[in-house]
């Protein structure tokens, strides 16, 4: 496992018109927590966290250097934005370790030009985007390639056949659409 470091502060929980003003300075208040631990309430550098949540690392492995003391291997488990701005407003950091296994919700992105489409005049849509499994922290793929190529028209593709690593579960309903192409009107028509 490789882990990526973010510097963080602890913090005394305060009034709202402390939060607001670490805010205000570049802070995002935090908590560190996991079982059988006593949370940790943390502030991080909001530069440092658009960093780790650049697009394609949702979930990196993070060792958060408390104080300057390292060691403390976390997941960014949920996070809050400001409704206007989009900035991030409070995150909650997850102990792990490598046999932590947790729920995530990972991106589906579809490659390839089906045949139904190409040659059949079929319609693509993509019906679902992300799909939820309970992973080892060890194994979370930052997103999951389906080649539709092959696809041809009348098409359903659906989230139980999605093909992911030994030891990580499908959490979403099996039968979640991820995919389908559509016949075509004309040879609909034709065919009735």
């Amino acid at each position: 496992m490789e882990f990526t470091s973010l510097k963080a502060t602890t913090r005394v929980l305060g009034a709202g018109r402390e939060t607001k003003r670490m805010r205000k300075s570049g802070l995002i208040p935090a908590v560190y927590y996991g079982k059988g631990q006593e949370p940790i309430h943390l502030s991080v550098n909001a530069a440092d966290v658009r960093k780790v949540l650049a697009p394609g690392k949702r979930y990196t492995l993070l060792d958060l250097e408390i104080d300057g003391k390292s060691g403390n291997s976390a997941l960014i488990y949920v996070y809050q934005k400001d409704s206007i701005s989009q900035a991030i407003t409070h995150i909650d950091f997850l102990r792990i370790d490598k046999d932590t296994s947790v729920n995530v919700r990972i991106p589906i992105r579809l490659s390839g030009v089906p045949v139904g489409v190409k040659t059949e005049g079929g319609l693509l849509a993509q019906e679902n985007y992300y799909i939820k499994f309970l992973s080892p922290v060890s194994k979370i793929p930052p997103f999951i390639e389906v080649d539709i190529s092959e696809s041809s028209a009348g098409t359903i593709f659906y989230a139980e056949n999605l093909k992911v690593e030994e030891g990580v579960s499908l959490v979403s309903k099996k039968r979640t659409v991820i995919y389908a192409i559509s016949k075509s009107r004309a040879k609909e028509a034709a065919s009735k």
